[in-house]
């Protein structure tokens, strides 16, 4: 892994020098002009409003370019925002000429004068007629890129990445630069847990009950401002699902088919006409996997202990599992009018899965001699339901970028488990002993997650801009979980230990404000958010409660420097305090002990973990190549992390603790590249050190636990002949110690082991191929083969040690998978139906890769 190491780096430097070596003729021709305007005062202002000549609609995304009147060179431009706006700014004296050109529409050129006497002029509503003689041959071609960097935020467009099609926003996310996705799910960014949203919204969704093909977009914010929830240590993932708002009539159909039984179909359809968008999306995913693992442990004596010797346990674990989940949307939004849009949509998700596995444990002494043995069968049932309402108001003033929107969402979900265990006692050959032992329990959750916000904008002078807003979160969550014994007269028995119920209540109330503006090529944001968080807790059947937090605010300053320098280049210096608060199953003092090997309790003494977050960025860009490089330090008070402890003679005991310190600090680099016409790279590495420190009350010691680790990943696509497209992912993640994240590791009941301040994770790699075949004149049909995990390389495992046990752990599922899916769009195109889109984050990802910071 070290020449792969050294191989990634390599490829980093040459695409760097070569970009660098471009001819000038190919640097923007801005930045040549910008030179040339150094000397001159730049503060001129030129602004105005797009409308359709006929229906007197705002249009947006049109090209507006300032030309220099003498030589036709570009001084500088912009898209139409949302509501037809278009401001130029920063604008030296002289004589220019405005262009406007959008699909559909005839180009207009306007002649503007920027003197000392008329600096800043409104140019009012300025009317596009359509291009009549080209509407009826009008065909879209274009497309975004598959992942769009900016100094603060980058965006990955699912559309584009193949390898996920048919698959999950698992698979979507183990694409993404900067993101590490282990074999369950959990998700960290700079190897911390980043905090996940759908829609902008928290969602009781796990990213495996997603389908890829339902999402438009993910970003990615390393370190959010004030406006944005504190909660998170490595920042914010946001999935962005499909809200299909094109012109006219449309949509897609599309199925797949995989290996071992693996099935996906679903489609979208859309319609706009007048003040009306109505959109619906389906998707039906069902799948069977397999699992195996195996654990070695050493369970070391302690003199004058009730156990003196060493002794040893192994386990091995085979599992299968399989189910099936729909995602279904419908979603409408009315344009009052110019300035003001409702919009309303409902989600709905369901699914049951069915797991099976053979559990075998086999126990030997100090001299590795057989002393017992076990098998336990396990079979489970799971089935949810999850509903998603959002009801948004969004409001235009008649002043530029003065803005107010409101949002309400709704979210219900509910959950049952049942499942039994087998357990029967062997000889060393594998033969029954006596009478088998069952156990079998039934569980039911219930979540009700409520969201209200509101968000203010106004611009200050010329540059400068101001946001408020206001947010309440709400989460009530209850849960029964019961556990019966069959005794040999075939009577079920409740087992009281062993059962609990519980029940808990969240509330956080947020307000932030922030104010940003530009002086010069320096530019400027200072935030604050105060957070107050209320919680509660209880278990009514032992009449205990849990009041574990003091209902204070909490206050997360921001603040963000930037500075651009020539030849598009740009720096940004920003620093962020952010929470991470336990959460119910880390704090209830229950003990779970479905595995007697491996059992687990939380802790009601856990404390909130607090981090400081401070990142250096530089950015670069040419025309076809773009640089992003960081350097970051995280300093977190009382990160939450787990314990593992040695109970009995040979089981485990995980719990939650606070550390007494913790470090993480790096550098990360992207390099995003167009070799040559048609290929297209992007490399991510994020070179990073940690340090943790915990005490143990328990045995009074302290436990220590520091490395070095790195993450690359690559993602290359090519556009060949005869309309295919060839896309490879690749990525390896170096040995790193084990720190929290996601609430540790999901053993589907085999080994329930979070990860653990004691522990080193061993490297991980994988390649991902896809190849899609467009069809038919406007490529309206397309066929994609997929192959995850190309060397079946995709596992989990760890070592962990303590002055109690040292063992090592392996688990491996099901990875390798070939999926064929096809897909065909439909639909009538428009021209006259273009309005503005409600959501900004669809905007964003549609705009053009600026590097603005602000």
């Amino acid at each position: 892994m070290r020449k792969l190491f050294f191989l990634i780096i390599g490829s980093i430097v040459i695409q760097t020098y070569a970009a660098a070596q471009a001819p000038q003729g190919t640097r923007p021709a801005g930045a040549a002009a910008g030179q040339q305007r150094a000397a001159m005062p730049q503060i001129g202002h030129v602004y105005g409003k797009l409308v359709d000549a006929q229906t007197r609609q705002t249009i947006e995304y049109a090209s507006v370019a300032l030309l220099r009147q003498k030589d036709s060179g570009v001084v500088t431009g912009m898209l139409s925002k949302p509501n037809g706006d278009f401001s130029l700014e920063q604008l030296p004296f002289g004589q220019f000429i405005l262009r406007i050109n959008f699909m559909g529409y005839k180009t207009i050129f306007k002649k503007v004068s920027v003197t000392p006497q008329a600096m800043s002029q409104d140019l009012g509503n300025i009317r596009l007629e359509a291009n009549t003689e080209v509407l009826s041959e009008v065909q879209v071609t274009g497309q975004r890129t598959a992942f769009q960097m900016s100094i603060d935020k980058k965006v990955f467009n699912v559309d584009r990445n193949l390898t996920s099609v048919g698959g999950t926003a698992a698979d979507v996310l183990k694409s993404v630069p900067s993101v590490n996705v282990d074999i369950d799910g959990n998700v960290k960014v700079r190897n911390s847990s980043p905090n996940i949203f759908v829609d902008g919204k928290p969602s009781t969704l796990t990213i495996d009950q997603i389908p890829a093909d339902a999402i438009e977009s993910v970003e990615l914010i390393t370190n959010p401002s004030a406006k944005y929830d504190a909660e998170g240590m490595s920042g914010i993932i946001n999935i962005v699902l499909k809200k299909n708002k094109k012109a006219g009539f449309n949509g897609m159909i599309m199925g797949g088919i995989g290996t071992n039984d693996k099935y996906n179909a679903g489609g979208n359809i859309n319609a706009r006409q007048g003040k009306w968008n109505v959109s619906a999306n389906y998707n039906f995913n069902a799948n069977r996997n397999w699992g195996s693992g195996e654990t070695d442990r050493t369970n070391f004596g302690v003199p004058g202990s009730s156990v003196t010797t060493n002794n040893y346990t192994t386990q091995t674990s085979d599992s299968r599992s399989g189910g099936q989940f729909q995602f279904g949307k419908l979603g409408v939004d009315y344009y009052i009018d110019n300035r003001n849009t409702i919009s309303v949509s409902q989600n709905i998700v369901r699914g049951s899965f069915k797991n099976f596995e053979d559990l075998t444990s086999v126990f030997s002494d100090e001299n590795k001699s057989f002393t017992g043995q076990n098998q336990r069968l396990s079979d489970s049932k799971f089935g949810f339901r999850n509903y998603t309402t959002l009801v948004g108001f969004k409001h235009l003033f008649a002043k530029p970028n003065k803005e107010l929107t409101a949002d309400f969402s709704m979210n219900k979900s509910s959950n049952e488990r049942s499942g039994g265990f087998n357990t029967r006692m062997q000889d060393a050959s594998g033969n029954p002993l006596g009478d088998p032992r069952f156990q079998f329990n039934n569980s039911d959750g219930k979540t009700d997650f409520f969201t209200l916000q509101a968000d203010y904008v106004n611009p200050v002078g010329a540059t400068g801009k101001f946001e408020t807003g206001v947010k309440a979160t709400l989460r009530n969550y209850s849960s029964i979980y019961d556990v019966f014994n069959r005794n040999n007269a075939g009577v079920d028995e409740r087992i009281d230990s062993l059962s609990t119920d519980y029940e808990y209540n969240e509330q956080i109330y947020a307000a932030y404000g922030n104010y940003s503006n530009v002086i010069g090529n320096f530019g400027y944001q200072l935030g604050l958010r105060a957070e107050q968080y209320v919680y509660a807790g209880e278990i009514p059947s032992q009449g205990l409660k849990f009041n574990p937090t003091r209902a204070r605010p909490g206050l997360f300053p921001s603040v963000y420097f930037s500075y651009k320098l020539e030849k598009e280049q740009e720096l940004q210096l920003n620093y962020s305090r952010r929470v991470n608060r336990p959460n119910f199953f880390q704090l209830i003092p229950y003990r779970d002990i479905t595995d007697p090997q491996n059992q687990r309790e939380g802790n009601p003494d856990l404390k909130p973990e607090f981090t400081n977050s401070l990142e250096f960025s530089y950015m670069k860009t040419w025309k076809a190549h773009n640089v992003l490089a960081s350097l970051y330090y995280r300093n977190t008070n009382n990160l939450i992390t787990s314990l593992s402890t040695v109970i009995g003679r040979d089981s485990l005991l995980s719990t939650f603790v606070n550390a007494r310190k913790s470090a993480s600090y790096g550098a990360e680099i992207t390099v995003k590249n167009q070799i040559v016409k048609g290929w297209d790279i992007t490399t991510n590495v994020n070179l990073y050190q940690q340090e943790i420190d915990v005490f143990n009350e328990k045995t009074g010691n302290y436990i220590t636990n520091n490395g070095f680790s790195w993450l690359a990943k690559i993602n290359s696509e090519t556009k060949l002949p005869a309309n295919f497209t060839f896309q490879v992912t690749a990525n390896y993640q170096a040995p790193t110690i084990t720190l929290p994240g996601g609430g540790g590791g999901r053993g589907g009941g085999f080994m329930m082991i979070p990860t653990s301040a004691q522990g080193m994770i061993k490297g991980l790699s994988a390649v991902d191929l896809a190849l899609r075949k467009d069809f038919l004149k406007g490529k309206n049909l397309s066929a994609t083969l997929s192959l995850s995990d190309v060397f079946n390389t995709r596992q989990y495992e760890m070592d962990q040690v303590d002055e109690a046990f040292a063992q090592s752990y392996l688990r491996k599922r099901e990875s390798r998978i070939l999926k064929l899916n096809l897909s065909y769009r439909f639909g009538k195109f428009d021209t006259q139906l273009f309005k503005r889109k409600n959501m900004r984050s669809e905007q964003q990802g549609m705009q053009m890769d600026t590097g603005q910071g602000f």
